[in-house]
């Protein structure tokens, strides 16, 4: 998860710098801004996957959006434990549907905020790959076992909330452009496990594995986003 956060950190500090400089091109009190009511549609590329959105400006300072997101990839790697050798593959999963309200504060500065149909769900499976020498006896990597940690968020509806900012492009203000960094709050992980072989305790409720595991995932509640959108308005 490291690297999420130095994205979002990096996030935060553009953010940061973009509003600065919006704030520079703010009208002048009691000076009319400018409307931009009508819906649009999308395509956004963050943290949480790539996808697609609708949305409907209701006024300069309101708009309503909706949106489907993905993000899968998969890795391998080998790791030793106990003197048994083992190949693992992650299989990262996250998106969601989203329903968020935009509420603009600046002609260029907005706050969304709603929530996401979360569906975070990576998977890591591994095996051993090595016998295990326990004294005079040999345990053969297959009689090791294999395992399966499955994660899942602890809310199903995820809160979200982010500070952005949005600039109209073209001769007709028919483009925009949204750069985004929030966070969804998933609430600490819901975490099972399989396993067979010497490895079945592992997954015994009676041991409390699962338990040990979650509270040593408790803290990683806060899923961070950073979003770039480009979106064309139709009518």
């Amino acid at each position: 998860m490291k690297w999420i956060n130095r994205i979002g950190l990096i996030g935060l500090l553009l953010g940061t710098i973009l509003q600065a400089q919006a704030q520079n091109e703010m009208p002048a009190t009691g000076q009319k801004t400018n409307y931009y009511s009508g819906f649009y549609l999308g395509s956004h590329a963050s943290t949480n996957g790539w996808g697609f959105n609708a949305k409907y400006t209701v006024t300069d300072w309101l708009a309503f959006k909706t949106g489907y997101e993905t993000l899968t990839f998969k890795t391998s790697f080998d790791f030793s434990e106990y003197d048994i050798s083992y190949n693992a593959e992650l299989d990262y999963k996250t998106g969601g549907i989203l329903l968020l309200a935009d509420f603009s504060y600046a002609k260029n500065l907005y706050i969304s905020a709603g929530a996401v149909l979360n569906s975070f769900n990576p998977e890591l499976k591994g095996y051993a790959t090595s016998d295990l020498q326990y004294g005079d006896i040999v345990i053969k990597s297959e009689d090791i076992g294999d395992f399966t940690f499955s994660f899942k968020p602890g809310l199903k509806v995820s809160p979200y909330i982010s500070a952005g900012y949005q600039a109209f492009l073209g001769k007709m203000n028919r483009f925009v452009f949204n750069f985004e960094t929030g966070i969804y709050y998933m609430g600490p992980p819901d975490i099972e496990i399989e396993a067979n072989g010497l490895l079945a305790p592992t997954a015994d409720p009676a041991h409390e594995q699962k338990e040990l595991l979650e509270y040593q995932f408790e803290s990683y509640k806060i899923y961070p986003v950073v979003k770039f959108n480009l979106a064309v308005k139709l009518f």
